[in-house]
């Protein structure tokens, strides 16, 4: 047991246990609530629907700069992930853990990839520095998507601006631009594994929407005006 325990312990695989960690804290910082609270709102989780994210910040605080910058910042973390699993991200990871003396390179395959950008969505949904709640995950995922396929995320971007434009219901726009990326990235993307990552990335954002998906089918969910 401890030959195979030992065998496991390859440079490659503690590296990439390291960026599942390091992506998992970077999407656990809980920006809205540091933002708010700059902004004098000492606990954003007894206020508006109690979330942390971008949409929340808006209706409490106002979008700019508050809620804009929480979603720059939410967003970021998606993008921080995938980055620390492409080669030149991995290449300083490397570095930094043996201490700048030697380097292993390799590339991270596209599951791996896609796991550092799921791990970034857990820690922005279920942060340690919240009791395990947090956000939805949707500015961070839309960071994920914006690195992976850009123009996927762009499809989702203007499908959530028009259907925020005519309805002005943060969770429905949000939940319209996830489903038309995804599909985009299905018909412009080979079928690989990688897409049952994809696949928990979306419904991890659905899971959290689960409140917001019955006020819609009730018709009782709240509109945000800007």
């Amino acid at each position: 047991m401890t030959e195979y325990l030992f065998s496991l312990a390859t440079p490659e695989n503690l590296l990439t246990g390291f960026v599942f960690i390091l992506s998992f804290l970077i999407g656990s910082i809980p920006f809205g609530m540091i933002i708010a609270r700059f902004f004098q709102v000492k606990n954003l989780s007894q206020k508006g629907s109690g979330n942390i994210g971008a949409s929340n910040v808006t209706r409490v605080i106002g979008f700019w700069p508050a809620g804009f910058l929480t979603f720059a910042l939410d967003l970021l973390k998606g993008v921080l992930s995938i980055l620390l699993a492409s080669p030149s991200g991995s290449h300083f990871l490397s570095m930094v853990l043996s201490g700048f003396q030697e380097s292993h390179d390799f590339q991270f395959s596209l599951f791996a990839i896609w796991m550092a950008g799921l791990f970034s969505i857990l820690g922005h949904c279920y942060s340690p520095w919240l009791h395990f709640k947090g956000g939805k995950g949707v500015a961070t995922g839309l960071g994920v998507i914006l690195v992976l396929s850009p123009i996927s995320a762009m499809v989702g971007v203007i499908t959530f601006a028009l259907t925020f434009y005519y309805k002005r219901i943060a969770s429905l726009s949000s939940i319209s631009g996830l489903i038309l990326a995804a599909v985009t990235y299905l018909i412009l993307n080979p079928v690989g594994v990688h897409l049952c990552v994809g696949a928990a990335i979306v419904l991890v954002i659905l899971i959290r929407h689960e409140a917001n998906i019955d006020a819609l089918l009730e018709n009782r969910e709240k509109s945000i005006n800007l």
